[in-house]
């Protein structure tokens, strides 16, 4: 005698559909999202595919020397502005620019891969706490948090395209700053040091459109109007950006 499996409890879109829904049509990515079992597969691959491809783009930088020293050039800014303020002295900003100039390609990869991993971490499951603590807030939604991050894990393959985008733009420009936003329109005179700079480089088209993507799966989790929710997490999104800049967070 077999057992049955519960109604409900495989998924009922394919992985591929929903990936491709994501961009054609949200609303059928997010179908089944307040009726179906917690599936990890939906944020542990794209959370995974953000993993593997901040490792590539940590050893492309590295092997292409003119964004390498434009890095090495942004901590050297970085060091100078520290003794300026007086948290080090010049000999020890010139000791730690003797490192980083004789650094290989095991330290480059292991101090550009690990932030690269914490800050796709918090990407994840900071972004799905503040979606679930807003919508307990806001609307006493009764979703676990789980479900918003998956309901995150699926929108982010939006961010997972403006990465693609954004390497190939940095490679193609040969700058750091060259990323699909507001900051191309300065990108002559981008200087990361400048807060007004770096809120043009913050308004980031796939950073939108993820936003609005997240919203359309917060209404179909909550039942509520499309706009309301894509009005929500656009909302978060502006917060998180008039934080995270100042703060040098977001560059």
């Amino acid at each position: 005698m077999t057992m049955q499996e519960p109604v409900g409890s495989t998924d009922s879109i394919s992985f591929t559909d929903r990936l491709m829904n994501v961009f054609a049509d949200p609303s059928e990515a997010f179908a089944d999202i307040n009726t179906s079992p917690n599936r990890a597969m939906l944020w542990l691959v794209p959370f995974l595919v953000f993993i593997v491809l901040s490792l590539l783009f940590t050893y492309l930088l590295f092997v292409n020397d003119t964004l390498k020293t434009q890095i090495f050039d942004l901590q050297t800014q970085g060091l100078s502005e520290a003794v300026k303020e007086g948290r080090m002295t010049q000999a020890q900003a010139d000791e730690f620019r003797d490192r980083m100039e004789g650094t290989g390609l095991g330290i480059f990869m292991l101090f550009g891969s690990l932030p690269a991993i914490f800050f796709t971490a918090a990407y994840f499951f900071g972004g799905a706490l503040f979606l679930w603590l807003s919508g307990k807030l806001l609307w006493k939604s009764t979703a676990p948090y789980m479900k918003y991050v998956e309901l995150y894990g699926i929108a982010s393959w939006v961010g997972v395209l403006g990465y693609l985008v954004t390497m190939l733009m940095i490679y193609g420009f040969g700058t750091l700053f060259a990323t699909p936003s507001a900051a191309l329109t300065v990108l002559s005179d981008y200087n990361p040091m400048e807060t007004s700079y770096r809120f043009l480089s913050a308004v980031n088209l796939f950073s939108i459109w993820q936003a609005s993507v997240v919203g359309v799966g917060v209404s179909k989790l909550n039942g509520k109007p499309t706009g309301a929710s894509i009005g929500l997490t656009l909302g978060l999104w502006i917060i998180w950006v008039a934080i995270g800049v100042p703060l040098g967070l977001i560059r």
